[in-house]
């Protein structure tokens, strides 16, 4: 067996085979803690031997010990090993995950837990779930009410499973811009920077957002939120979001904007936020935006959270400034999953190469919800699969068999996704003529399928021409005949809802694309989007709350209704 045909998650560092073959299963385990043990200066640093008298798993400390055992799991799962020796750290000392949990979809605990359980095999240490209104927080029921929330008591339940694997569950609420849900109550709207929504540049209307920074109301409202929110989370770190503060001086506090200057006021008030992290005993982390709100005022030891989701992201112009500025960097590239029904495999592991290539103390990919949440889990897993391997092992380690076999069970599954990801890869790169048949430009933060989805019916433009679609509906039908069998009966469901949504997609491209689309046609379109609709209610039950289910709902009714 060559090293080659090991399907780790992620790849060790340096492993050696020798000649023969081992029942893994049936060797016994001896464990040694050696604090001098010679090797890789990182505390996780392990070495494994598995060889026809055992297996010996030695490490500096616990921690290392954990990572050791994660591998030997996963060579357990096959039938027959070579022996082998392993040597294995991994590249970023905190390698995380961070999940939406607020645009519509909020995961049960057992769908958490087994996140956790995969994060604990896959060597990751750090999870976030990203929140703006969807934890269970007293005093402001108006607010969660219908979200079906994460109580604070399934929070420090999941926080005990998490440590119990090696996981620190880190708090994530978001306290500057994206209030929109709290904003839009009457008790809340006078926090606001805007009283009316606006249009942001000029291109599209977002609802109040920002709360003032000078509102000491709107302090006193976060101060709250952390104050119930930390001590449910044992991770060292806390994340204050403040990230896209869109209506920042052009309301209440615009004056101040004007004559102190924008940044100034952001950081001010980020400072603020911060100490009340570090009076409950937390490091603050916020999302430091690529085209930058703060001037560095007062924001002293706050970890720079820099993130980017194009494959030509630039991590490390922004982590220079970061650090000359004296803060601690992480990268905190993205999975390409939200705005798809398919992924973006190439753009994903173009951006998590860019990021993982950095000297970083930290590295936290996200998935978000973007339009409603609608990609399906097995979407979001081989992504934070990516992650994993990226986070350990380095820029350009990816194994479509590892993910497919550690994330679903089955290796062919891991090639099946990541191809389901290029599907139209050549549209969102802008490398096929466009509607028109003209040059097209490149997509960014979404799949030219997503795109054409959203385009209005009559409108004529939109990414490709009919070749090109047709060209992608074929790439999409070989899939679907040939989604690898024995797969879980639920992840099998959600693989062939995502092929249904993209063909769906596919189709209406090619209608519009008509010169006099058949009525009858499109009337058929609509009808088949209400079947894909009733698919997608009963999927989202299997693994998500029922809270914002018809809010993400929505975003297909209108298309069935305006057929």
């Amino acid at each position: 067996m060559s090293v080659s045909s090991l399907p780790l998650l992620p790849a060790p560092r340096a492993i050696v085979c020798g000649e023969g073959r081992l029942d893994p299963k049936s060797l016994s385990v001896t464990e040694r803690l050696d604090p001098g043990l010679e090797g890789d200066p990182s505390e996780e640093f392990y070495t494994l031997e598995l060889a026809p008298h055992g297996v010996v798993l030695a490490a500096r400390n616990p921690a290392g010990l954990r990572c050791a055992r994660a591998t030997l799991g996963q060579l357990r799962e096959m039938a027959t090993v070579p022996p082998l020796r392993i040597e294995d750290a991994p590249r970023f000392a905190h390698r995380g995950l961070m999940l939406d949990i607020s645009r519509d979809r909020v995961p049960t605990m057992a769908t958490l837990c087994a996140l956790v359980d995969r994060m604990a095999a896959w060597k990751m240490n750090h999870l976030q779930l990203y929140v703006e209104h969807t934890i269970a927080y007293a005093g402001h029921e108006e607010v969660w009410r219908s979200a079906s929330p994460i109580t604070l008591e399934e929070l420090s339940a999941l926080d005990a499973y998490a440590a119990e694997r090696g996981v620190a569950l880190t708090a994530n609420q978001n306290c500057f811009g994206h209030f929109e849900r709290w904003l839009r109550h009457p008790r809340y709207a006078p926090l606001g920077e805007l009283e009316r929504g606006h249009m942001h540049g000029g291109g599209y209307y977002v609802p109040p957002n920002t709360l003032c920074p000078l509102d000491p109301r709107a302090l006193a409202l976060v101060d709250d939120l952390l104050g119930q929110l930390l001590p449910r989370c044992s991770g060292a770190y806390a994340n204050i979001g403040c990230d896209e503060p869109w209506d920042l001086g052009l309301g209440r506090s615009q004056a101040a904007c004007e004559t102190q200057g924008r940044g100034r006021v952001f950081s001010e008030y980020v400072a603020r936020v911060a100490e009340f992290v570090r009076a409950k005993g937390k490091r603050p982390q916020f999302w430091c935006d690529p085209h930058p709100n703060e001037d560095g005022a007062r924001l002293g030891d706050i970890v720079a959270l820099i993130w980017g989701y194009e494959a030509e992201s630039d991590f490390a112009a922004r982590a220079e400034r970061h650090r000359a500025a004296g803060r601690e960097v992480w990268v905190a590239p993205g999975t390409s999953c939200w705005n798809s029904s398919t992924g973006r495999t190439w753009n994903r592991r173009g951006n998590l190469d860019r990021a993982a290539a950095l000297d970083a103390a930290g590295f936290l990919c996200t998935a978000w919800g973007d339009g409603g949440h609608r990609q399906q889990w097995p979407i979001t897993l081989l992504g934070f699969a990516d992650a994993a391997m990226a986070a350990w092992s380095g820029p350009g380690r990816y194994d479509n068999a590892a993910a497919g076999l550690h994330a679903f069970g089955n290796a062919a599954l891991g090639e099946w996704l990541a191809e389901l990801g290029n599907a139209d890869r050549e549209l969102c790169r802008g490398e096929r003529p466009d509607f028109n048949g003209n040059p097209a430009r490149a997509l960014y933060n979404q799949t030219a399928l997503w795109h054409e989805m959203h385009t209005p019916f009559h409108e004529r433009q939109g990414p490709g021409d009919a070749a090109a679609w047709q060209e992608v509906s074929e790439r999409l039908d070989a899939l679907a005949a040939t989604l690898p069998g024995g797969l879980d009966p639920l992840v099998e469901r959600e693989c062939r809802h995502a092929i249904a949504i993209a063909a769906w997609t596919c189709e209406r491209a090619r209608l519009r694309r008509q010169p006099q689309p058949e009525v009858k046609a499109r009337q058929a379109l609509a009808e088949k989007m209400c079947e894909l609709m009733a698919d997608y209610r009963d999927l989202w039950l299997a693994r998500s709350r029922p809270g914002g289910l018809n809010d993400s709902l929505a975003r297909y009714e209108a298309f069935a209704r305006q057929w």
